[in-house]
């Protein structure tokens, strides 16, 4: 008999988890106000202590700043500073400057 390797069939392997901390999926939208003024509603992908990934709705840039507002009713009011740190395929990385969100600041009361 030969070993799944040797036939040519590896064995699936659970992939590991390298981020520091976990992710949270599925979440509210976010309003990123930029320094220009504008106000935009972006659908969150995922969420972590120091940073997001949303959905592209519009164009921006690496390195634009602004602030990211977290509000009811998916969220417990916050603000934020962030900056658009990276731009991937699937969304724009928001990595925040001055405070971190944890999943305890999501609401308990999402809407229905």
């Amino acid at each position: 008999m030969f070993s799944d390797e040797a036939s040519g069939r590896a064995p699936r392997r659970q992939a590991t988890e390298l981020r520091r901390y976990s992710r949270e999926a599925g979440l509210g939208p976010v309003v990123l106000e930029t320094r220009e003024g504008w106000l935009l509603r972006l659908p969150v992908i995922d969420l972590s202590p120091g940073g997001a990934k949303v959905r592209f709705t519009e164009r921006l840039t690496e390195g634009t700043r602004g602030r990211v507002y977290f509000l009811p009713p998916h969220w417990h009011p916050r603000m934020v500073e962030a900056v658009v740190w990276r731009i991937d395929l699937d969304g724009i990385v928001l990595r925040f400057s001055d405070a971190s969100i944890t999943p305890s600041q999501v609401s308990s009361h999402p809407p229905p």
